[in-house]
């Protein structure tokens, strides 16, 4: 699983004296825009995000972009909306799910740049099934839903106060076991059954446009809450 550059200048922004800054995308040619687009697939709906940014002077400080000077997006045709965040903004749009996404950055000159991703089969996670009770001391049997030949997901349990946690990929195979023992529990924790929960998400990569900088990826997954005891 390849990490977006978005995500990695979220992280960068949140360090704490580091900033991120906006300006306008009508100040910047083309090759200095970087885009990342993105599409989250579930059976019933497609959510798609388009960012912008630009190198700042530093390189763990970049400079975000608002859409100006007739610079548009749109994902299928559809009109992505800029929505405020409290970092930098971001563009949405919701749609109906397809069998490609391609995300039309148009600028000022009425140049317009087709960046496509296909879509992504949407998976549920049958197993657990939710506030399920699971012991420490026995297998965890993960099974989930339309799994790909020859893929690979993410299976992410987040570590809490007291309970471990865990991040693995591994062959998209439709089901996968956390060994007896491998989750553990503080000795400090006031209380034997802890709540947690259990991920699992696929993505895979799109085509950027010729001559457009960034990444483009359709990614899709399920979690379900479960309880954690002896």
């Amino acid at each position: 699983m390849k990490t977006t550059s978005s995500v990695l200048l979220l992280c960068l922004c949140l360090v704490g004296l580091i900033g991120c800054y906006t300006a306008d995308s009508g100040n910047y040619a083309t090759n200095q825009i970087h885009c990342e687009f993105s599409v989250d697939v579930s059976d019933t709906v497609a959510t798609a995000t388009a960012s912008f940014w630009t190198p700042g002077a530093q390189p763990a400080n970049p400079t975000y972009l608002v859409l100006t000077a007739n610079d548009t997006i749109t994902v299928n045709g559809v009109a992505m909306q800029r929505k405020r965040g409290p970092l930098f903004d971001i563009y949405t749009a919701t749609l109906q799910p397809a069998e490609a996404y391609v995300f039309t950055f148009t600028r000022s000159d009425d140049e317009s740049y087709d960046s496509t991703v296909p879509t992504i089969p949407a998976l549920t996670i049958t197993n657990p099934e939710a506030e399920t009770w699971v012991s420490r001391d026995e297998d965890l049997d993960i099974r989930w839903s339309n799994p790909i030949e020859d893929g690979n997901v993410t299976v992410f349990m987040p570590a809490s106060q007291y309970l471990n946690g865990l991040l693995e990929a591994v062959q998209d195979v439709g089901e996968y076991t956390i060994a007896a023992g491998t989750l553990t529990l503080d000795e400090m924790s006031p209380e034997t059954d802890v709540r947690s929960q259990i991920s699992v998400s696929r993505r895979h990569q799109g085509v950027m446009a010729e001559g457009l900088n960034g990444n483009i990826i359709a990614r899709t997954g399920d979690t379900v809450e479960f309880i954690s005891t002896q």
